[in-house]
């Protein structure tokens, strides 16, 4: 039994060239998981005192699955990872990425899922264009960035592939959220408020009735709003929406159990807008 499982391991660990990128990247505070003796995991953090010589380690672990950045992408360090050539997921939060270092994401021909949290003020999203080629993305998600407008939204529009996307905390309008009705698959849709404190707004009433002409919708949550039950009720277009979630939405319960009634087939989840984000609503809608 014991040379069974020394012959189980020996086949599992990690080349000898692996395993010291690995010891590198944990010594860097990177958390790195392995699979089947290869590296398929790192989350890196704050990797904002990385030099070159670290991105290009990293880069060489050809079977890497999924990564992750705290503080310290930039467009020269993503360039030095064009070798991820197995890579699904990738995520970041804080890049300091321009519009035009997000076209080396083109390279990572099976990337799946796509995250962009608090990106830099270059990063507007209109070079996501450059994406629309990538066969498996299918998630993408941006937040935390007024720079990400109607013209990055134009850009999401040609990502036809997309089965899943989210943004809050941005710049759209709703004339960015028409963009989406080009995305003949995108089955799940997160909207959030828009990044500010005056009109105009992402969501709202207005911006029901574009989303009530997108047929593909199974999952819709939208947040921090006004909004009202009568324009909810054009969801009932949305013959294959399964679930809404209205999160922080100044709406009467009332009205919210009304709702119900009107989508029988939806379930209907909702919470009560808290201090923080009715300052926000009355700032937009202005005062009830």
């Amino acid at each position: 039994m014991m040379e069974r499982v020394l012959i189980l391991a020996a086949v599992f660990s990690l080349p000898a060239d692996e395993a010291e990128i690995a010891r590198l990247l944990r010594e860097k505070g990177a958390k790195v998981v392995e699979t089947k003796g290869v590296v398929s995991s790192v989350e890196a953090g704050d990797c904002s005192k990385w030099g070159d010589e670290e991105f290009r380690q990293l880069g060489r672990l050809t079977h890497l699955k999924s990564l992750s950045f705290g503080l310290g992408l930039s467009d020269k360090s993503l360039s030095l990872l064009s070798g991820l050539s197995e890579l699904e997921t990738l995520g970041s939060n804080g890049a300091q990425i321009s519009d035009e270092g997000v076209k080396t994401l083109a390279a990572f021909k099976n990337l799946k899922v796509l995250s962009f949290f608090h990106p830099g003020k270059d990063f507007t999203g209109t070079g996501l264009a450059a994406l629309a080629e990538l066969p498996a993305l299918e998630n993408l998600t941006v937040a935390g960035s007024l720079s990400f407008g109607d013209e990055g939204m134009a850009a999401v529009g040609k990502l036809t592939h997309l089965k899943a996307f989210r943004t809050w905390h941005t710049g759209p309008t709703v004339e960015g959220v028409k963009k989406l009705k080009s995305l003949p698959n995108l089955k799940q849709l997160m909207l959030g408020q828009r990044l500010a404190y005056k009109p105009p707004t992402t969501v709202s009433d207005e911006t029901l009735a574009v989303l009530a002409g997108m047929k593909s919708l199974e999952t819709l949550s939208l947040s921090e709003a006004r909004l009202t039950r009568g324009a909810m009720a054009q969801f009932k277009q949305l013959s294959d929406l399964k679930k809404l979630t209205l999160d922080g939405i100044d709406l009467p319960e009332a009205e919210v159990e009304a709702l119900r009634q009107d989508l029988p087939k939806v379930e209907v989840k909702w919470t009560k807008p808290n201090e923080g984000v009715m300052k926000r609503i009355n700032a937009l809608f202005g005062p009830r």
